[in-house]
């Protein structure tokens, strides 16, 4: 026996050991120690199977009853033994067949140059060994992540592994219809890798759309808590003002009792006057009519005079408005709240921030103006942060605004900070 015979041998068993490794790792890994066990177990039986078959019938019959003796096995192995679902376990072991392929062309590749089968048996090892470091980092993870997402993604993913698995058993073992030169043949896989590619991107496009309606949700939903949270701020807020004032009028009644025993009626009127003054201020700010939009004002007011921003406003709306409060309040406290983060960074002298807010005819007008310092990176129409979780409020407003048949715009210039949104109501 040569060379080339004997590492061919070495291959024959190598592969085997390869896809084994391969397919439990794509179903799940081997993370305890009776997994390990398991899979020591389940490769030595295979090879001891192998074997067997090779050393009484030959290695032609081996290679064509390969999916008796190892593949039917081996999902069996993953399903009852190391408990994987049964879909995951046939795709993850039909995956690794495919992915058998990037050594077996290399292999072919190399004798086809080089005329030399021990060359083409030596690259054939290196490059299994190459392959499965690059999929266990690359293909994995991703792999196990998809098929466990939905059941749709699983029969998508697994569907071209099992179309080529039975394609290349019908036609290059049980048979020699590829090598016949039949045309429709030859055309198969590409024609296969056509429509799947189709389809990834259809369903690329579907499962995107999906995240991104998840991601939006999750800002509403943080836009419902943030105004809920200003609603209870500005009670919260004037209860404890109401409670101390109420504490204090027992002494604004013995003063004004003291100035009308004594007949000091001018300075009676003007301590009442005083003391008007300060019940107004028990009472949240009121900006317009409409009592979301005084809410989500009073709350940011109140965050700028805490870090020493002047907050301008001039606000002109009904007090009924089409829009709902969920995305009106997605509006403002996106936008507000960037502005006052952008305007914080400020020196104290130049913090501000202004807004205008109108109803005209049938579009409602929002302008939010802020001071900012730095660079301000814009893409797409979009400002962009590379701060986790930041940018999504801004995909919100695009967002609304698309839904109403609006417009928007950003635009950064001189320390300016302009947001611009106009909706159709």
């Amino acid at each position: 026996m040569n060379f080339a015979a004997i590492m061919a041998l070495f291959n024959y068993g190598l592969v085997l050991i390869y896809g084994v490794l391969l397919s439990i790792d794509i179903s799940g890994g081997w993370s305890s120690k009776k997994d390990k066990q398991l899979t020591a177990a389940i490769i030595a039986f295979l090879l001891m199977v192998q074997i067997v078959v090779c050393l009484t019938s030959g290695t032609t019959a081996a290679e064509n009853l390969y999916p008796l003796i190892t593949h039917i096995p081996l999902v069996c192995a993953l399903f009852l033994f190391m408990k994987r679902p049964i879909w995951i376990s046939i795709v993850s072991v039909f995956t690794a067949y495919l992915c058998c392929q990037i050594p077996n062309w290399i292999g072919i590749f190399v004798l086809y140059i080089s005329d030399s089968p021990a060359l083409s048996e030596i690259c054939y090892a290196v490059t299994v060994f190459i392959s499965y470091a690059l999929l266990h980092i690359f293909l994995v993870k991703p792999a196990y992540e998809a098929m466990n997402y939905s059941r749709w993604t699983l029969f998508f993913l697994g569907s071209l592994p099992v179309l080529y698995y039975v394609f290349d058993y019908a036609s290059t073992v049980y048979t020699q219809i590829l090598y016949s030169g039949n045309i429709a043949v030859n055309e198969f896989v590409p024609t296969i890798t056509i429509l799947f590619y189709v389809v990834f991107i259809s369903m690329y496009h579907r499962e995107l759309k999906k995240r991104y309606s998840a991601e939006l949700e999750n800002s509403v939903l943080t836009m419902e808590l943030k105004q809920s949270d200003a609603e209870l701020t500005v009670l919260q807020k004037s209860l404890e003002d109401t409670a101390t004032y109420r504490h204090d009028m027992r002494h604004h009644f013995m003063i004004l009792a003291e100035y009308i025993k004594n007949n000091e009626t001018e300075k009676a009127l003007d301590y009442i006057n005083s003391a008007q003054k300060g019940i107004d201020l028990l009472s949240p700010k009121q900006y317009c009519k409409n009592n979301s939009t005084n809410l989500i004002l009073s709350y940011y007011g109140s965050l700028a005079q805490k870090s020493g921003i002047r907050f301008d406003t001039k606000v002109n709306i009904p007090e009924v408005l089409t829009l709902s409060d969920t995305e009106l309040c997605t509006l403002l406290s996106n936008g507000i709240e960037n502005a006052i983060n952008a305007a914080s960074r400020c020196e104290k002298e130049n913090r501000w921030v202004e807004i205008d807010f109108s109803t005209h005819k049938s579009n409602m007008l929002i302008s939010i103006k802020n001071s900012y310092t730095g660079e301000v990176e814009i893409e797409d129409g979009l400002p962009v942060s590379d701060r986790p979780f930041h940018g999504l409020g801004v995909k919100s407003i695009s967002s609304i605004a698309a839904r109403h048949n609006g417009m928007y715009s950003f635009d950064a210039k001189d320390g300016q900070f302009t947001m611009r949104v106009i909706l159709s109501l």
